[in-house]
């Protein structure tokens, strides 16, 4: 999960289907609460639809899918994103102007 004081929807944690291992069967569709994935009729695939609803932490829909085609986000690279968004909280904002 994020820590508090990190902007989630800048936090690159959303999953992405490998459409090689993806059987289309509708998994992560039906078992994300959080509205992330929709279908796409004309390919007959999931598609992530609305990334910003992911709950960052949460890897639900990746340890449901059983042929592995939902990934997310590395630890480290969550890490990275972390540390980054953080130090650019901490800059101090430029003064304005006439003032």
């Amino acid at each position: 999960m994020s820590r508090p004081g990190t902007p989630a929807p800048k936090l690159p944690w959303f999953p992405t289907i490998n459409y090689d291992l993806c059987r289309s069967d509708l998994g992560c569709l039906l078992f994300c609460s959080q509205d992330v994935f929709d279908w796409d009729k004309e390919t007959g695939r999931p598609i992530v639809a609305r990334p910003s609803n992911c709950v960052p932490g949460c890897d639900l829909c990746a340890q449901d899918c059983v042929n592995g085609a939902v990934t997310l986000p590395s630890k480290t690279k969550v890490r990275a994103m972390i540390r980054k968004l953080r130090a650019e909280a901490r800059k101090p904002s430029p003064p304005l102007a006439g003032g």
